[in-house]
């Protein structure tokens, strides 16, 4: 495998439908190909919406069908090293300034994600 060129090793990522294989350096591409089992990141990049919502389906969730393939995975395996955004926290924008409709859906989208993880805890 080491002695494939960059390119080859990148129609072998392809094949095996690894994301972003394009943008990984050679050793990196060497690393992936030979494990015997892809890691988690990868296996989840690969599933489509529909295996997603297989999977939400068969563990009795509800009201997921409306959540993008980001949201719904995120729901359905939720990421430990989950980092805190707090890139916001020091903005405090004119709420004349605001567009309501804007500000209705991210309320919209902030009480669906908290039933969600509402329903995650009570599993």
């Amino acid at each position: 495998m080491d002695k494939l060129s960059l390119i080859e090793l990148k129609k072998l990522a392809k094949e095996k439908k690894i994301k972003q294989y394009y943008i990984l350096k050679q050793a990196e591409l060497v690393a992936l190909l030979t494990m015997d089992e892809l890691p988690i990141k990868y296996k989840l990049e690969k599933m489509t919406i529909k295996e997603l919502r297989t999977v939400a389906k068969d563990r009795g969730l509800r009201g997921f069908w409306g959540l993008s393939k980001e949201k719904l995975t995120e729901l359905l395996f939720p990421s430990h090293d989950k980092k805190q955004d707090h890139s916001q926290t020091s903005e405090h924008g004119d709420p004349q300034n605001e567009d309501p409709n804007k500000v209705l859906v991210e309320i919209t989208e902030n009480s669906l994600e908290q039933r969600l993880n509402n329903m995650r805890l009570h599993e």
